[in-house]
């Protein structure tokens, strides 16, 4: 038989309303649960005092309902215990954990959240190494002069036609590379990790080519002038001027870096009633502390040609070449905001180092009695015929270098996606600075005063994107 009170106990919420629709009559279930309508004085079951209805309000406040008995219209009670019969078979079992009233059948089980905890998600392999690709410009050296067209004579005038200097053409924008690879050594007694790592940073090879050309037509024929002494051949009287400029920088860097780990993991309850780990948010910073080698190479040459003589008779080759190795202490860090899937923030490394610069320049020019009598203008302000075009030959080689303070440093700024548990894409914007160096412009001897100069004042300042892959394992 099913009682009231054992109704009650598994279907609580439809005995309660069973039980908001009591009437005047009483019914009571027999052995097999099938109610049976009862009168004012009849009742089947366990005995019980008779219940007068002539007042059912009173009667549900007065008197406890007996066990086994509903109350309510005939009708209606035979209805709802009929409905209540089927429920078991509707509703299935019915669980009383926790996490049963997170039960969601709309939910499908492919839609629901995986486990992204910062221990279990993050790389977290014994190893891990980076690959990035850059694309950097390149600032122009300090402009010099080296030749103007003959018909001009303000040569350092805001007006820069005529004149052939070293910054008038940008640098190509240069690809490069940054692979680092490292080991991780376990945490330390803060729980921050530990690594060492090796990174190289360089391949950029920027390249700038120019050439001027006398103006030539049929009124008129102009020569090119240089600022080099006056007595070096094979420039002035040239009509045409050649210019190439390549400058490369690669470095090596050996760090150790300590990092901080992100807090307790959230746990958060899924739809399927299971509890995970999902890593919270947080800043992570990190200390970089090593040593990085650098090395800024340059050269510069200058040419001077007339189209249709032969070199023997006319051609001037000035070629500059310059090696600056830098040694320090690296020391930097990192700032990432790191979310479950993405992370941002910047890193950066400054190198106080010492400078080891070296120079090397060489001139092979020749006139052997080159002369272009008709080439305007041929005489001086004064009215007097214009010098010859020096001639002779001249050739001679050179070399120092010096020994100095110097400075390498860098700064990214980044934004990745993890989209596996052990590999992000990353891309950034980055900036390089390299100084204390001689640089291939600076090094240029006008006016043969000092036979082997160097001038390690030069810097280098470049910036770019970057696009790379980031892996542990």
């Amino acid at each position: 038989m099913h009682s009231l009170s054992a109704f009650s106990r598994r279907f609580g919420p439809v005995a309660c309303l069973v039980t908001v629709l009591a009437g005047g009559v009483i019914h009571a279930a027999d052995e097999v649960g099938r109610p049976t309508a009862m009168g004012a004085n009849a009742l089947t079951g366990p005995a019980v005092d008779p219940l007068l209805l002539d007042d059912p309000a009173a009667a549900l406040q007065d008197s406890p309902a007996p066990s086994g008995i509903f109350l309510g219209d005939a009708a209606d009670a035979a209805e709802a215990f009929s409905a209540a019969q089927k429920l078991p078979s509707e509703l299935g079992e019915v669980s009383l954990a926790p996490s049963a009233a997170m039960l969601m059948d709309e939910l499908p089980l492919e839609e629901m959240p995986y486990q992204a905890s910062s221990g279990g998600w993050f790389g977290n392999g014994h190893r891990y190494g980076s690959a990035e690709m850059l694309w950097f410009s390149r600032s122009r050296q300090n402009r010099v002069v080296i030749g103007h067209d003959s018909t001009t004579t303000l040569t350092n005038s805001e007006n820069k036609s005529g004149v052939f200097a070293t910054d008038n053409i940008p640098y190509n924008v240069a690809p490069g590379a940054r692979l680092t690879i490292g080991e991780q050594l376990g945490r330390d007694y803060l729980d921050r990790d530990r690594a060492i790592e090796i990174s190289y940073y360089g391949g950029f090879s920027f390249f700038q080519q120019n050439a001027w050309n006398a103006i030539s037509n049929s009124n008129r024929q102009t020569y090119l002038k240089t600022t080099l002494h006056e007595s070096t051949p094979g420039f002035t009287g040239a009509t045409q001027f050649l210019q190439t400029y390549n400058s490369n920088f690669n470095s090596l860097e050996l760090n150790y870096k300590l990092n901080r780990r992100l807090g307790r993991d959230q746990m958060v309850m899924g739809p399927n009633g299971a509890w995970e780990n999902h890593a919270e948010r947080g800043w992570l910073p990190a200390l970089i502390v090593g040593t990085r080698l650098a090395n800024e190479s340059e050269e510069f040459s200058f040419s001077g040609r007339v189209p249709g003589q032969p070199l023997s008779t006319f051609s001037g080759d000035y070629l500059v070449q310059t090696q600056n190795w830098l040694l320090g202490a690296n020391l930097g860090g990192e700032l990432i905001s790191r979310n479950e899937f993405y992370y941002w923030g910047l890193r950066g490394r400054a190198t106080p180092s010492l400078a080891f610069n070296a120079n090397q320049q060489q001139l092979s020019a020749h006139n052997i009695d080159y002369q272009n009598p008709t080439a305007v203008p041929t005489t001086n302000i004064d009215g007097t015929p214009r010098d010859p075009f020096p001639t002779g030959t001249e050739v001679w080689k050179m070399a120092n270098n010096a020994f100095g303070p110097g400075f390498v440093g860098d700064l990214t700024l980044l934004a990745g996606w993890n989209f596996t548990p052990n590999s992000s894409f990353q891309v950034g914007y980055d900036f390089l600075w390299v100084a204390g160096i001689a640089t291939a412009t600076r090094q240029f001897n006008l006016n043969k005063i000092q036979q082997n100069p160097i001038d390690p004042g030069g810097q280098v300042f470049m910036q770019g994107f970057s696009f790379g892959y980031n892996s542990s394992w």
